[in-house]
């Protein structure tokens, strides 16, 4: 869902949102709901007016929803304040086997009239639903992306305030403490007000771009702070990643897979000889 918001931050408008299913889902619900639950948080109650349908490998149903069609019919009846609709106006039935006929004829197979006629029947079919998909969908209005941003943004930068909370928090309590133990010397000593109150500052330094760091025995160390432990980096795996899809301060994201610094055979990072 963040690559989703990440890519759909560069458009000023949707047009639709495709939801892709196949004909015979028997967990369809579970995981649906789920989807649901987030894309209308996301994305606003607004765009069930967008939402459309398409069901694929469907030629082994008759170019139907199948089993599917009752159980997707029940769950949007649960999100009825929410006016999601499942007819046939904004349902489409797919298959690819065209594609399947043309990776058989590349490869230099010959088939019967009877199996041709079906690959052209699917395909007509596919086309014809195609073009019906694209009729209804230049009759929706235009969702404005403006505002799943600011929903997005939000989330992120509640996310991010976290740590910055807590650090601010630490921070007032030592310099409290700091200013009670100075009013104890003062009073012992008058002399000493005229130093004024110690107090802890910190400064923020502003990375001039993003970086990859590794959470390795070797690339970093636990540093205690009382109560607290902290991570050092000790190493930069990749110093300029402008990887998209990763929140910061993620661990374990499947999208660091993808950055430059890790092997794409097996998703581990490159040892530090290569």
């Amino acid at each position: 869902m963040e690559y989703i918001l990440s890519f759909i931050s560069k458009l000023s408008h949707l047009n639709a949102i495709c939801i892709l299913l196949k004909p015979n889902e028997a967990k369809l619900n579970a995981v649906l709901r789920s989807y649901f639950n987030r894309l209308l948080g996301f994305l606003g109650k607004n765009v069930s007016k967008n939402i459309v349908f398409c069901f694929t490998n469907t030629r082994g149903t008759f170019f139907a929803p199948g089993d599917t069609g009752p159980l997707l019919k029940k769950l949007i009846e649960s999100y009825s304040t929410e006016n999601i609709r499942f007819t046939k106006q904004n349902t489409f039935c797919f298959d690819n086997e065209s594609f399947r006929y043309l990776a058989l004829r590349k490869q230099g197979l010959e088939l019967d009239e009877y199996q041709t006629e079906s690959y052209v029947r699917s395909w007509e079919y596919s086309v014809r639903e195609y073009g019906r998909m694209m009729e209804y969908i230049v009759t929706r209005p235009l969702h404005a992306v403006s505002d799943t941003l600011s929903v997005n943004e939000a989330e992120q930068l509640i996310r991010k305030l976290s740590r910055p909370i807590a650090e601010t928090k630490k921070l007032i309590e030592e310099n409290i403490q700091l200013a009670k133990d100075h009013k104890k010397r003062v009073l012992e000593n008058p002399e000493l007000a005229l130093e004024g109150i110690p107090q802890l500052n910190v400064s923020v330094k502003v990375l001039e771009h993003p970086r990859t760091v590794c959470s390795g025995e070797k690339c970093c160390h636990v540093l205690e702070d009382g109560p607290n432990m902290k991570i050092e980096y000790t190493s930069i795996c990749h110093d300029r990643c402008y990887l998209k899809g990763v929140i910061q301060e993620t661990l374990y994201d499947e999208n660091l897979q993808d950055c430059e610094a890790m092997n794409p055979r097996d998703g581990k990072k490159y040892s530090l000889q290569q």
